[in-house]
């Protein structure tokens, strides 16, 4: 995750009576959930959704349990690997945040930066999402 210093700050520095710091007890009690946290945090402040960063595989590299063997291998680990109860857990997340916040700040965004065209950055412009090298007229 790429962010700017700004939005961590409001994350993670918020008052104790604050919306966020509520969340943030909530995300420590479910022990989940940070990065739609912050999500909820950037996309209030920007009314705009996320960029994707495209890759063409993931993995933990936290996770000693992801070690390659033979190349390629890769296993599910940690709390992904279980779907049902993670995704609920999840999901619950989104509920509490939702109601916190009084409104759903996520938005649905069309910008990526592909890996197999080189690194392109997005950018607004003329208020649409193009290339930053793209020029509008």
């Amino acid at each position: 995750m790429i962010i700017q210093t700004d939005y961590l700050e409001k994350y993670s520095c918020s008052g104790d009576n604050s919306r966020i710091a509520i969340m943030r007890e909530f995300v420590d009690e479910m022990r989940n959930c940070e990065d739609i946290l912050m999500n909820f945090v950037v996309s209030d402040e920007t009314n705009s959704g996320p960029v994707l960063v495209e890759a063409k595989r993931l993995r933990d590299h936290g996770d000693a349990r992801n070690e390659e063997k033979d190349g390629m291998e890769m296993r599910n680990a940690g709390l992904s690997s279980r779907r049902r109860e993670h995704r609920k857990r999840r999901g619950e997340c989104i509920r509490e945040f939702h109601k916190v916040f009084g409104k759903m700040p996520l938005r649905y965004s069309y910008g990526k930066l592909v890996s197999s065209v080189g690194e392109q950055g997005l950018c607004v412009k003329g208020g649409k999402l193009v290339f930053c090298d793209q020029q509008i007229f």
